[in-house]
Parts: C-alpha cells; structure tokens; sequence
C-alpha cells in the first residue's frame, strides 16, 4: 500500500520594490536579500534590506499572501 505524503508549504521570500516608471513590483529573494541577475539589471537593485516571508505552495498563492497583508516581515 502507497502512503501519501502531503507536501508542506515552503517559505517564499518576497520583497515589494517600485520599478523605474512607479509601479510597485514583487520579486522573489533569496534568504539573505539579493535578488536574481535579471531582477537586479531591471530595477537598479541587488540586494534589499527587508523582505516578507509567507508559508505558500507557489508563487501565485504566495503574492495574494503578501498583498492581504499576511506573513512576516524579515530583515
């Protein structure tokens, strides 16, 4: 007999950064606050002072967390 194992939610790291035009943008980083090469030539930015954490299967799921307010914030 198979067991099922449910998958746990992962911790997604996401920082709110406004983009050159004034548009707030969410990107992922990493645990100790850089962002990914493409994120960092975009926005001018290489690594951010603080970010939220929020326990979320993916990404999306992840953004609506961060945009209602949910999670922690970490520095």
């Amino acid at each position: 007999m198979k067991k099922s194992l449910k998958k746990s939610p992962s911790v997604i790291r996401i920082a709110v950064l406004k983009s050159p035009t004034g548009r707030e943008v969410l990107e992922r980083v990493t645990a100790d606050g850089k962002l990914s090469k493409r994120a960092a030539a975009k926005l001018g930015v290489k690594k951010v002072g603080t970010w939220t954490e929020v326990q979320a299967k993916g990404w999306a799921q992840a953004t609506k967390l961060v945009r209602a307010g949910k999670g922690k914030v970490a520095q």
